[in-house]
This record gives structure tokens, C-alpha cells and sequence, in this order.
């Protein structure tokens, strides 16, 4: 019995052995399979926001994270992966906002100009400034949306409500609270308030003796009146800079004057007008010229200040003598030529010109001049 019982415990004993060996052997001789579990490749779409005519910027929120700012006539369009998002704009506290389905590849585009149209309604705003001479900022509820210049508004769209307006010029500002109301323009005329709240100075332009009458007067590119030869023209302007310009025909001089707060400030003109702007009617003149032989070679200046093309016909002629092939006497003569131009508006041009004393030898010539002159 006690036999049996130790053979039955080396068998078992055994047995475990082995096992132990397989698994072993199993251990270092197989490489345990690693599972991986597939991560999905997300793929973008292309989402175009805008606002059509809707008259604002306003910022573009996408699952509630800025992606910037849309305007009228600036669509704003940007890469979004594929799958549902929420789209919202805002103006202010006011939102609108869409769910879209941004698929792969494809172009996805969404107006939002209804439905603020529909939810916060718009008014026409018209600014002006009347008489006032300047370049005027203008702001709405402090946000500068552009400029006015004499004689021409400022027109923009602005949401149904209480806003204030403001009029900008160097250091001056007038404001006012306007009531927008939909469908409907509101005009606002700052030219007043402009007026009495800035300092001014006088302006006297003149071309002193300078041979002319009624030339027209521009100051900030809006015509003021006219000056003439020793009557000069005067008026007063805010204080600050300005672009002065004095016109012969559609040939210009111009000038920057800095007026000063009951100060007289002159722009004189005279000395320019001389130099640049001798002639006030289209014409044509001698250069110079040099005599060659029997040839005279004149440059000829033909000048059209005018705001029309013009054709300019000169004759020009010059005496002279000369000695006879036949019989050798001196004899008198007089030659002449004639040259036309087509000289385009506001013009000067050079031309050369040849006269031919040719009828002998030796000759003897005066200076060459005008005969006469056609303007067509």
C-alpha cells in the first residue's frame, strides 16, 4: 500500500514537470498576436459664410469657437472637417445661427442676410456736412464707417434703433443721437455744427498782375469762386489744411495752405502762372532758328491750353536777298511755308520747320516771323 502511494506521487510529480517544460517551450517558441482597433480618418469640407447686403461686420462662430469676421460683400470662408457643426454670426448680443452637414471635399455655403434682415431690421443713414470745407470722418457708435467731403454725403445701412453719429475734423467733433427706423432714410446735416464749433482763418488767393479774368478758384476740390488779374479772392476756411488750385482751361496750379484760427493766410499764384502758363488761348511761336546755307531751320512751339484738341495752322515767311545766277544783280524776295498741327488738349509741343531761300547765291536774310496764324 505504502508502495503504491509513493509511485502514485512521482507520477503526479512528473506530470507537473512536463507541463511546465511545454508551457516553457510553447512561451519562448510562439509571439502572443497584438489587436488593434482602427482609428477613423476624418476628412474637411469648405464652409462659405456671408451676409449679402446686409450692412455690417460681425463674427463667425463655429460648435461656439471664433473663425472671424464676415461683412457685406466679404463672404468669409475657411476648412471644417466633415461631420454636423453649428454655425452662428452675431451682431452684438444678437445671434443667428444654423446646423449644417459638412461633407467631404464638397463646398458648403450659407447667407445669413435674410434672417437679419428679417430679425434685426435695417434704416437708410444719409450724413452730410453742407457748406463745410474739409474731409469729414464719420463714426457710429464710435466705430469710424467713412468719410464726407463738401458736396457729398455718406449713405450706409444701420439696424432699426437709438445710435449716436459723429462728426470727426482734426481736432473737432459734433455728434448727434439718431432714431433709425426700418425701411425708412434719416438724414443728419453736421454742416452747422461743424461751422460754429471750428476756429477759422481767411484765405486770399491772387495771381496778382498776371493777364487773365475769372479763373476758377478750388479749394479742397470744390470750387469757391473766381479771381482775376489784380482782384484777388477772398474767403474764410476752418482751421487745418487745405489743397488750393487755380485752373486756366484744364491746365491747373496748385497749392497747400495751412490756416491758423483768425489768421490771413495768401496764396499767390502770379509767379506760376507766368512761368508755366504764359498763354491762355491755343497759338504758336518761333523757338529759335539758324540759317544754313540757303535753308532757314526753325523749331516751332505749338501751345494748346484748352480742354479740346486743337488744329493749329502757322504761316511763316522771311525777306531776303540774294545775287542773281543770270545776271548778278542782288535782288529782294520773300519766302514763305506753312506747317498744320493737330495738338491734343492741355498740350505744348516742338516742332522743327524748314524755309527754303533757294531763288540765288550770297544770300541776305532777315529773321523769320509769323505771317499768319489759323486755329480750327
Amino acid at each position: 500500500m505504502k508502495k503504491t502511494l509513493a509511485f502514485a506521487l512521482i507520477i503526479f510529480i512528473i506530470c507537473i514537470m512536463t507541463a511546465g517544460c511545454v508551457q516553457s517551450k510553447l512561451s519562448q517558441n510562439q509571439t502572443p498576436q497584438v489587436t488593434q482597433t482602427p482609428v477613423p480618418v476624418l476628412f474637411n469640407g469648405r464652409l462659405n459664410v456671408s451676409i449679402g447686403s446686409y450692412d455690417a461686420t460681425m463674427p463667425v462662430f463655429v460648435d461656439n469657437v471664433s473663425v472671424g469676421d464676415v461683412s457685406r460683400g466679404k463672404p468669409l470662408s475657411f476648412s471644417v472637417k466633415e461631420g454636423r457643426h453649428s454655425v452662428k454670426v452675431c451682431s452684438g448680443p444678437a445671434c443667428e445661427q444654423v446646423d449644417v452637414e459638412i461633407k467631404s471635399a464638397i463646398d458648403t455655403t450659407i447667407d445669413f442676410e435674410n434672417r437679419f434682415l428679417k430679425n434685426i431690421p435695417q434704416g437708410s443713414l444719409n450724413v452730410s456736412i453742407g457748406d463745410y470745407t474739409g474731409k469729414v470722418a464719420i463714426f457710429i457708435n464710435d466705430t469710424q464707417v467713412g468719410e464726407v467731403f463738401p458736396g457729398k454725403s455718406f449713405t450706409t445701412n444701420v439696424k432699426e434703433g437709438l445710435h449716436t453719429v459723429r462728426a470727426s475734423f482734426g481736432n473737432v467733433s459734433v455728434e448727434q443721437e439718431v432714431a433709425i427706423k426700418t425701411g425708412k432714410q434719416t438724414d443728419v446735416d453736421f454742416g452747422d455744427q461743424l461751422t460754429n464749433a471750428t476756429p477759422t482763418g481767411s484765405l486770399t488767393v491772387s495771381i496778382g498782375g498776371y493777364n487773365a479774368n475769372n479763373l476758377p478758384v478750388y479749394v479742397d476740390n470744390r470750387s469757391v469762386g473766381e479771381v482775376s488779374q489784380n482782384k484777388p479772392f477772398s474767403l474764410m476756411l476752418n482751421e487745418g489744411s487745405h489743397d488750393v488750385r487755380i485752373c486756366v482751361a484744364q491746365i491747373c496750379e496748385n497749392e497747400t495752405v495751412d490756416i491758423r484760427f483768425a489768421k490771413k493766410t495768401v496764396a499767390l499764384f502770379q509767379d506760376r502762372l507766368k512761368q508755366d502758363r504764359e498763354f491762355t488761348k491755343p497759338t504758336v511761336r518761333i523757338v529759335d532758328f539758324i540759317l544754313n546755307g540757303n535753308t532757314y531751320i526753325l523749331n516751332m512751339e505749338y501751345i494748346n491750353p484748352t480742354i479740346n484738341d486743337t488744329t493749329i495752322t502757322a504761316t511763316i515767311g522771311c525777306a531776303y536777298s540774294y545775287i542773281d545766277y543770270s545776271n548778278k544783280a542782288r535782288k529782294n524776295t520773300f519766302a514763305q511755308t506753312q506747317q498744320k498741327m493737330l495738338i491734343k488738349a492741355g498740350t505744348r509741343e516742338t516742332h522743327a520747320l524748314g524755309i527754303d531761300l533757294s531763288a540765288g547765291s550770297n544770300v541776305i536774310a532777315s529773321d523769320p516771323s509769323l505771317v499768319d496764324v489759323s486755329i480750327t
